[in-house]
């Protein structure tokens, strides 16, 4: 697999060989739908799960380790730790995790924090069905999991929580009224006081400064990921700030995934060089077909993050205003 740097003219050289592939001006410009990554998630995730779990062991977020292993790591544990330091300065006794997957950054926390209680949510039902089955199978008390969207935080009626987090997962609210509704949800379900933390990726608040295959990257890579637009951190911030949070930490982390993201984009580049096989692909096989979104990202998210110009990665700390 021949290593390259990721520079402007690689990245030219990497949208040519993807125009030969896929309409990429159709893929950029077409909407996401609302059941779009419902069903995109449902079709592939457990076959991608038990996938890369061979690889990469438990918990499917970027990799937050340099250098980033191909193999079984810990650094999938990287953002629900940091999380933990949270819940850990601020005695939390009560967690919500928005989008928790199967389950894996709640049930870590929970183990290292047997006299928290822990809640996740998750759109799908899968997801939910896995993470209420390895709960019980591991006796994992303290964790209680429901099928819900971030939208509206109805899965746990009048309940608050000290700490509601994401990993991964606020990307999607990839418009300003979704955004809004959720931190409308999330200021009524927090206690005085209490933390919003965001880890993500994010558009680059030098998005519209940098170069016009920069933004490309960006716009497939989001596409990739069945995502219209990611927020910027400043939109966040804009949100959390009409309703009685202030700012306690803004973490760039881009440093620390690009590794992960070079990894895959090496991986995509190789794949890429085998293109009669990947158009046979899509035209035999639905499922190769939604996949496809996933090498679109692989092939293009390391570009986004170059110099942190069209994409970035980091943990936002917002907190409930007495």
């Amino acid at each position: 697999m021949q290593k390259r740097s990721l520079t402007r003219a690689v990245l030219t050289q990497d949208l040519a060989q993807l125009h030969k592939l896929f309409d990429l001006v159709d893929i950029v410009s077409t909407p996401v739908g609302p059941n779009k990554v419902k069903a995109y998630y449902n079709a592939i995730t457990a076959r991608t799960y038990k996938l890369l779990q061979i690889f990469r062991g438990p918990g499917l977020h970027s990799t937050l380790c340099l250098p980033a292993p191909i193999l079984r790591n810990a650094g999938t544990s990287v953002q629900p730790l940091m999380v933990l330091e949270k819940i850990c300065k601020s005695s939390c006794k009560s967690v919500l995790e928005i989008g928790c997957g199967q389950g894996y950054c709640t049930q870590l926390l929970a183990v290292l924090c047997p006299d928290v209680v822990f809640k996740g949510i998750d759109v799908l039902d899968q997801h939910i069905e896995v993470a209420k089955q390895c709960s019980l199978a591991k006796c994992y008390e303290n964790t209680e999991f429901a099928v819900c969207d971030a939208c509206t935080l109805d899965a746990f009626e009048g309940q608050t929580f000290d700490l509601i987090f994401a990993v991964e997962a606020l990307c999607y609210l990839d418009n300003s009224q979704k955004r809004n509704d959720f931190i409308t949800c999330a200021s009524k379900r927090l206690n005085q006081g209490g933390y919003l933390v965001i880890i993500d990726g994010f558009r680059s608040s030098a998005f519209e400064e940098t170069s016009p295959e920069q933004q490309m990257a960006m716009r497939i890579a989001e596409r990739g990921f069945q995502i219209n637009e990611m927020p910027t951190k400043s939109a966040w911030k804009s949100h959390a700030s009409d309703l009685n949070f202030h700012m306690t930490q803004d973490l760039d982390l881009t440093a620390e995934v690009l590794p992960f993201c070079q990894q895959a984009w090496r991986v995509a580049r190789f794949i890429l060089n085998f293109t009669y096989l990947i158009r046979m692909a899509g035209m035999c096989s639905a499922t190769a077909k939604k996949a496809s979104a996933n090498l679109l990202a692989a092939a293009t998210t390391a570009h986004a993050c170059r110099n942190r110009g069209a994409a970035e990665y980091g943990m936002l700390t917002l907190q409930m205003k007495n």
